[in-house]
């Protein structure tokens, strides 16, 4: 009778066992969660200098309007806007068949004109030779010299018309000034144009870019020419660049705003003209004790008044470090530490997230919500 109450008893021994190894197996083993989407703050300049935020606008730093010098009629024009194009590379032609037979016009009363000089040459040398002899006046001798004069005036004026008309035959072709690429196009095939209208702009590729701002005259004073400043990219995901400011205008705009162009020194991938960018200008000298703006919402307070933020990695990794909160102000921190202008930290949330942590940034990517 105890052999038939064990048997069942190690049925479902076994039963359960093959349940459980079935569960430990790694086909069951739960995926890795995914990183954690968190909100993200680029450290600006601080200090203890003042910084000023506008916005602003990516240009090429070299560009240029092309248009012909003569009018005419567009027979061509194969560049369009976004493609490249090398230097000396014809960009536009216009219709020259009128050009051709200006040219050739000219060309024949040059001939006229050589024919004269030739003639009037011959018979000034006659005359000269006869009045050595006695035999013609000296008043007939003046003419001849006049007549001579006035076809060698004739002469020049030919030739110069005929150098006019091959110059502007030349000129119904419109060549690029240097490598670059379209960044509009104003005229279209079989449109007639006037002297200088313009046709195409165009931007080079060999002096990089630059961002146009404007400043409020109160702030003139504490820019100057030749000061490092930093420029972000939000298109670029708050890629930022350090620059110099180039130039500071001395006449204002609309509202006494002073133009202000500032050269990118590091152009980030992807920059391109005609993108926005924020532009933090530093205002004044740096300190010795520096001083970095942070969220005070990036603040994580870990007891005894120690603080400290995450600071995101390349790898898009976490990494805590050690903050010394100087002075609070307007939704923001002054904190020394080992942090550098234009790294990221994470800008709120932090309490939810820990050092070593594979994070993405919001904003790039699908975003996901826990």
């Amino acid at each position: 009778m105890s052999c038939l109450h064990r048997a069942p008893s190690l049925a479902l021994l076994l039963a359960g066992l093959s349940l459980l190894l079935a569960g430990c197996s790694p086909e069951a083993a739960p995926p890795e969660a995914p990183p954690t989407v968190v909100d993200s703050h680029v450290i600006q300049a601080g200090n203890g200098a003042a910084v000023t935020r506008l916005s602003g606008r990516v240009k090429a730093a070299e560009r240029t309007s092309l248009s012909f010098e003569i009018p005419g009629e567009i027979r061509r024009l194969t560049a369009d806007v976004g493609e490249r194009f090398a230097a000396g590379e014809v960009l536009a032609t216009l219709d020259d068949e009128r050009y051709r037979l200006v040219a050739r016009q000219r060309e024949a009363e040059l001939g006229e004109a050589e024919a004269v000089l030739r003639e009037k040459r011959q018979d000034y040398r006659r005359h000269a030779r006869l009045a050595e002899q006695g035999y013609v006046s000296r008043t007939r001798l003046d003419a001849a010299r006049a007549a001579l004069g006035t076809a060698e005036s004739r002469h020049a004026s030919a030739e110069a018309a005929r150098d006019l008309a091959e110059r502007d035959l030349t000129l119904t072709t419109l060549a690029a000034p240097f490598d670059g690429s379209v960044s509009r196009r104003h005229a279209e095939p079989a449109e007639r144009v006037g002297a200088g209208q313009p046709i195409l702009e165009v931007i080079s590729d060999r002096e990089g870019f630059e961002v146009e701002t404007s400043v409020p005259e109160t702030l003139v004073g504490a820019l100057a020419e030749g000061s490092r400043h930093e420029v972000i990219f939000p298109a670029l995901g708050g890629a930022a660049s350090p620059a110099t400011l180039r130039h500071l205008g001395t006449q204002p705009r609309s509202s006494n705003d002073y133009p202000v162009i500032l050269a990118v020194d590091a152009p980030p991938a992807g920059l391109r003209s005609g993108m926005t960018a924020q532009v933090a200008l530093s205002l004044g000298e740096p300190d010795a004790d520096a001083t970095l703006p942070v969220p005070l919402t990036a603040l994580v307070y870990t007891g005894e008044e120690r603080a400290h933020v995450l600071r995101i990695t390349e790898a898009r990794r976490l990494e805590r470090v050690a903050v010394e909160v100087v002075a609070i102000d307007d939704g923001r921190a002054l904190v020394r530490g080992e942090l550098a202008v234009g790294e990221r930290i994470v800008a709120r949330g932090a309490e939810f997230v820990g050092p070593g942590q594979e994070v993405n940034l919001l904003g790039e990517g699908p975003e996901r919500y826990n």
